[in-house]
């Protein structure tokens, strides 16, 4: 599958005579650091895409002035609705050496938002660890937004990817509470009706505007609010569940910031940050950060939270640089 994306290398800079970057500059004038063996890849949330949200030129910006590659790359959940082109490969072996050919065969896959399962996007972060791994990074730092908190966090537990130092959490999302809490008593009755239609083979069927405020498949809400989906890692709020082993499972330094202003979560700011804090209880170090008037996509506030970006990427920098223990600082 053909995933759109960018990459910001540690060392490129713009050379057109008068040309000004769009991203202020932050703090002193930047200086170019040594080529640093980090790697940030960004993963959007849900609906999203690589380059729509604004605080991803900071992020990107920030990264530069440390010598941090970054990435920000699609997953198939890309957008409400994406057609992704895809191509059929086989398998065969010549000699010593595994190649990939193509069976000739090219098509679109329909896919985005309304039609992901939320497990597909371990391959797709995968594709893109490896995409970095071949300009030459050495360790990556996930970050994810929203939906893609989830994503980032669900890799890292479920492949234990050695090759991930570092957890940037961005307002990550708790959909089951939020569901609840949208839904109401009705809630029990859309998800066992979005349960019976994909059992059915209807799960690709649009649940009803009054069931849902996003356009959604039936099989896709399911895989989201279920009792045992992965989103229910961040299902703080403990409408569904009162144990958290997949953030006790992480044991990486950590980032977490959110907004005060039409958040994603059901708990005050504050206090969803203390209680995933609280299930970590594996994580080397937590930095956890409640940036105050910042909306769900930190428009307007990018700034603010470009600022406890750099301060946290530069001392993983530092940490990478100087370690010889994977995933240590």
């Amino acid at each position: 599958m053909e995933l759109n994306g960018m990459y910001v290398g540690p060392s490129q800079k713009a050379k057109c005579k008068g040309q000004r970057p769009e991203v202020p500059e932050s703090g002193p004038s930047p200086q170019l650091f040594a080529p640093n063996p980090l790697c940030l890849v960004h993963v959007h949330g849900w609906d999203g895409n690589f380059y729509e949200n604004r605080f991803i030129d900071y992020a990107a910006a920030e990264c530069g002035r440390l010598g941090i590659g970054f990435i920000s790359g699609n997953n198939r959940g890309h957008d409400y609705i994406a057609d992704i082109l895809r191509s059929r490969t086989s398998q065969k072996s010549k000699g010593k050496s595994q190649k990939a050919k193509l069976t000739g065969r090219l098509d679109y896959v329909q896919v985005g938002g309304m039609y992901e399962k939320l497990a597909d996007s371990v391959a797709d972060i995968r594709a893109w660890i490896e995409f970095a791994f071949a300009r030459g990074a050495g360790r990556i730092i996930l970050q994810g937004h929203s939906h893609g908190a989830i994503k980032v966090a669900n890799y890292l537990v479920t492949t234990r990817d050695s090759r991930v130092c570092g957890l940037i959490l961005l307002s990550p999302s708790d959909d089951i509470g939020l569901a609840r809490k949208q839904l109401g008593e009705r809630f029990s009755w859309v998800l066992s009706r979005a349960r019976e239609m994909t059992n059915k083979g209807s799960g690709r069927k649009l649940l009803p505007e009054k069931d849902s405020p996003y356009p959604v498949s039936a099989a896709t809400f399911f895989d989201c609010h279920n009792k045992d989906s992965i989103a229910g890692m961040f299902n703080i709020s403990r409408t569904d569940r009162r144990q958290f082993p997949e953030l006790a499972a992480v044991r990486v330094p950590v980032m977490l910031a959110v907004g005060t202003v039409d958040e994603a979560f059901v708990d005050r700011p504050h206090k969803y940050v203390d209680d995933i804090r609280a299930c970590m209880v594996n994580c080397p170090s937590f930095t956890g950060a409640v940036i105050e008037g910042a909306p769900h996509n930190y428009l307007g506030r990018e700034r603010e939270l470009a600022v406890v970006l750099r301060r946290w990427l530069r001392n993983r920098a530092a940490g990478v640089k100087s370690s010889r223990i994977p995933g240590r600082a």
